[in-house]
């Protein structure tokens, strides 16, 4: 009999305790802001910051590239920090992985420049200056991870802007996107 009370005990106090009672959903999650049609610079640009600033992202990042994209890096990263000279949209897709694995909170800011864009009905030409802050994993204040200049040259494809060149220059700062990409690459 003490061996059936035992457990009998112990059933009555876990239904008390409700555990296998239905509970309420949660509500999904917010998506991740992501342009799925960038028929606008403008949203062709938000997705570059979208890329960067939600690692949910990151799986479309290799989207906003055409196939003979070349990222050319800063010609004073080249020199000082022995950084290739240009790379494809592969290693921008492995890059921005290690890179949200190394950094949170990831904020790009981007501002157009004194020069004029030049745009056309199927190319455009884009200069920014750019500040990237983030949390590194070992600390707990953001900083800025680079600051430059860059260069986007844009094709439109069957309606949608895509990025096929990206030049890289430096500003006042020494740390560029182009040495953030190469230390994450």
């Amino acid at each position: 009999m003490r061996n059936i009370l035992l457990p009998a005990l112990a059933l009555i106090a876990l239904a008390a305790c409700n555990i296998f009672g239905l509970r309420d959903s949660e509500p999904p999650s917010e998506e991740a802001e992501w342009n799925n049609f960038a028929t606008t610079l403008d949203l062709a640009l938000d997705n570059l910051r979208y890329a960067y600033e939600d690692p949910r992202n990151a799986i479309n990042y290799g989207r906003i590239f055409l196939n003979d994209y070349v990222f050319y890096f800063a010609q004073q990263d080249i020199t000082d920090y022995s950084t290739d000279a240009q790379w494809t949209s592969a290693q921008e897709q492995d890059m921005l992985l290690n890179l949200q694995a190394n950094y949170k909170n990831i904020s790009l800011h981007m501002e157009p420049m004194d020069t004029e864009d030049e745009i056309y009905p199927d190319e455009a030409k884009l200069s920014r200056s750019y500040e990237i802050k983030a949390r590194n994993d070992n600390e707990d204040i953001e900083s800025t991870i680079a600051q430059g200049r860059m260069e986007l040259h844009y094709h439109r494809q069957n309606g949608y802007w895509y990025i096929y060149r990206w030049r890289d220059y430096r500003s006042s700062g020494e740390r560029t996107w182009g040495l953030l990409k190469h230390e994450n690459g």
